[in-house]
């Protein structure tokens, strides 16, 4: 591998944005089951978006052509063999991690996301060989704690973000993510999702198995009975989709429709 670069910006679909105008990309392959927002992204940059499918087991549902850049999530932190198996078979190959910040890097080029897994407002890592000359303004987010268990601060937040340009990472940010002890953080994460699975793991729908580079974000549990979901809402959990509709002829509107993603932070 090429030297590697690391830059820190303050939204992993910035990193993207970044990546398509570092390369020139002007075509991209995408999965129709993705967060809206980098749909967003890649359109900022006036690249043209080419959709796949993916089957029952995350993986993309077609081959690409050798030389094609295509974006693969690791969906849930839970799809290290497939982002494994891609990248032994496409150069151009961008992996989004941000659902699993402790993946090792490959691809042409990858990235995560801080703010999705620590207490902070922004932040995102991006593994590149490839950089040019232009200096991004940091983020202003105020030195503070941000409580990611507060819908409303959550929801404003996004908002927020939605709005944000390319830039890098905010001091503030950069001051509490040095603060954290990583590999606690990590073992404490793998701890509630094995609890998780041991609650859940009999009537999930989705099954697979962790290797020791799958570091999740949430617990995914699928039901194709709406029953458990009602429960859960019921008792005050608040209960979200990933991510937009999509059509119910598609092999994935089954994730949609009845993927729960469980935050691994509460108690079920």
């Amino acid at each position: 591998m090429a030297e590697r670069f690391i830059l820190k910006f303050n939204l992993a679909r910035n990193c993207l944005r970044y990546v398509i105008k570092a390369y020139g990309i002007e075509e991209i392959f995408l999965p129709y089951y993705i967060c809206p927002a980098l749909i967003k992204a890649v359109r900022k940059e006036n690249c043209h978006i080419k959709f796949y499918h993916i089957d029952n087991e995350f993986f993309p549902a077609e081959n690409f052509e050798k030389n094609a850049f295509i974006v693969y999530p690791n969906y849930f932190g839970i799809c290290a063999e497939n982002v494994l198996k891609l990248n032994e078979k496409y150069k151009n190959l961008i992996v989004d991690n941000a659902h699993n910040f402790y993946m090792m890097d490959c691809g042409l080029a990858s990235f995560n996301s801080i703010r999705k897994f620590f207490s902070v407002r922004d932040g995102a890592e991006l593994f590149i060989s490839k950089k040019f000359d232009k200096i991004f303004e940091k983020d202003s987010c105020k030195y503070e704690n941000f409580d990611v268990e507060n819908y409303e601060k959550f929801v404003e937040n996004e908002t927020r973000l939605d709005n944000e340009d390319i830039k890098f990472l905010s001091d503030s940010t950069e001051k509490i993510f040095t603060s954290f002890n990583l590999e606690k953080e990590k073992q404490k994460r793998l701890e509630k999702f094995c609890l998780l699975h041991e609650k859940f793991g009999n009537i999930n729908e989705l099954k697979f198995t962790l290797n020791s580079l799958d570091v999740p974000f949430v617990y995914p549990l699928l039901l194709s009975d709406e029953t458990t979901g009602k429960i859960l809402e019921n008792g005050g959990h608040r209960i979200l989709r990933y991510w937009e509709a999509l059509p119910e002829f598609f092999p994935e509107y089954r994730f949609y429709k009845y993927l729960i993603p469980l935050n691994l932070n509460e108690t079920f």
